[in-house]
């Protein structure tokens, strides 16, 4: 049995703890952590849900187990930890502008996180993914092959949608990547998107291809517009995929936000790139771009490094 620790168990860790307990092939021990006021608020959303979950392992009659602590040692021992602590981004808010507040968050966290479980893998969800995922690197002092953000699974996830609705076939024939940062700076690459193996752009339109890339950058913004807070369901299905990945060692390839040391001709900085997911951690891995594709992922680089120096002056 795999111990899994979920950091923080608000709207994205409580979908990432039911995402896990339907799993009837793997099995897990999960310890869910979170502030002690917020869990023993009744009624409220974290007591609430996690009593529910436990009925939900019951009815469906697997083995996973599932915790909800304010003792952050009781993580000691997890194999993988995915992290989502911190304020969720609201419709008035950039990924960028929730910086100052998880700052604290995340990094009071990862401080005492690094001597609890120096061993585990660690799955960033917390937003501004880029600079929270750099500031977890710095606090934990991991090796760059144990840490990972989710975003580009869930980027990646919104062109195959925005794709499959333009052109009318299932998302079985879609194949998407999209890399670079997790912001409307993102880049949905064409020359690898395929439609039953053909270019997506020769079964739709121009118009239509600018419609998905607007509608596949601007779609965190719209979510939080039409449900009062950002991405929950799809956020914990891929924190879910990235772990099998590593459980299972599949070597499976997912845009990823992963340290680049070289790769794509940047260094020393965590961006949205293939990434394969190994028992071994993550390892990008570089594919051929056209020239207005490396120019914009250049670009969205660039816009990393922007947020990461915001964090150098918050955290000097």
């Amino acid at each position: 049995m795999s111990k899994i620790g979920l950091i923080g168990f608000g709207e994205v860790g409580i979908e990432t703890a039911k995402a896990l307990v339907q799993d009837p092939v793997m099995t897990y021990d999960i310890v869910s952590f979170d502030r002690k006021e917020a869990i023993e608020k009744v009624p409220g959303l974290l007591k609430g849900n996690y009593e529910d979950i436990l009925d939900g392992i019951g009815v469906l009659g697997y083995g996973h187990t599932l915790i909800l602590t304010d003792k952050l040692e009781e993580l000691a021992g997890s194999d993988a930890i995915i992290f989502s602590a911190g304020r969720p981004r609201t419709a008035d808010m950039s990924r960028a502008d929730l910086i100052g507040v998880n700052i604290p968050i995340v990094g009071e966290i990862c401080e005492k996180l690094k001597d609890i479980c120096p061993d585990t893998f660690l799955i960033m969800v917390a937003n501004p993914l880029d600079a929270m995922v750099e500031l977890a690197y710095r606090k934990l002092g991991f090796s760059p092959e144990r840490i990972v953000g989710q975003a580009g699974v869930l980027d990646t996830g919104r062109f195959r949608i925005q794709a499959s609705m333009k052109t009318g076939e299932p998302c079985t024939k879609i194949d998407t990547i999209v890399l670079g940062g997790h912001g409307p700076s993102m880049v949905p690459v064409y020359s690898h998107a395929l439609v039953g193996y053909r270019p997506l752009k020769d079964c739709v339109s121009a118009e239509k291809v600018e419609q998905i890339t607007q509608n596949v950058r601007g779609r965190g913004k719209y979510i939080i517009t039409q449900k009062g807070h950002s991405s929950t369901f799809p956020t914990g299905l891929c924190a879910m995929k990235m772990l099998k990945a590593y459980l299972c060692d599949t070597k499976e390839i997912m845009a990823c936000c992963t340290r680049l040391q070289g790769e794509y001709g940047h260094s020393d900085v965590f961006a949205g790139v293939p990434t394969e997911i190994s028992a071994k951690g993550v390892r990008p891995v570089e594919i051929a771009l056209t020239d207005d594709e490396k120019a914009a992922l250049d670009k969205s680089v660039a816009a990393v490094r922007e947020i990461v120096a915001e964090l150098n002056q918050l955290t000097k």
